[in-house]
């Protein structure tokens, strides 16, 4: 599952570029940091073999934030920006939440 969620980071990332709102600057860079963290956490925590935590809630605050930023970074007119950001944000969040309320073990 984790790698599922490494994509989805990857897929915000490079979502500007494939519905071209790459020229609206606040929806581009939140696309490129927020996926960038989803991406990076998720993918160390799916190679690291430990019990800890911490990267499940890093990257479901990350998805909460990928929610929220549209409205608070101003981008919320442009549709596909706000809906990808939206649907992938929502999305971690439940896989996120889904990995720290289950443990660990469903992830190997």
């Amino acid at each position: 599952m984790l790698w599922i969620i490494s994509v989805l980071g990857l897929a915000l990332m490079l979502a500007p570029f494939i519905f071209n709102y790459s020229d609206s600057l606040p929806a581009l860079w939140a696309s490129l940091v927020l996926g960038a963290v989803i991406a990076v956490t998720a993918g160390y925590k799916a190679l690291v073999h430990d019990n800890a935590r911490w990267e499940n809630w890093v990257v479901g605050i990350t998805g909460i934030l990928a929610v929220i930023a549209p409205f608070l970074l101003g981008f919320n007119v442009l549709t596909t920006a706000l809906w990808t950001s939206i649907i992938v944000g929502v999305v971690v969040a439940i896989l996120a939440y889904t990995q720290v309320s289950f443990g660990q073990a469903q992830t190997r």
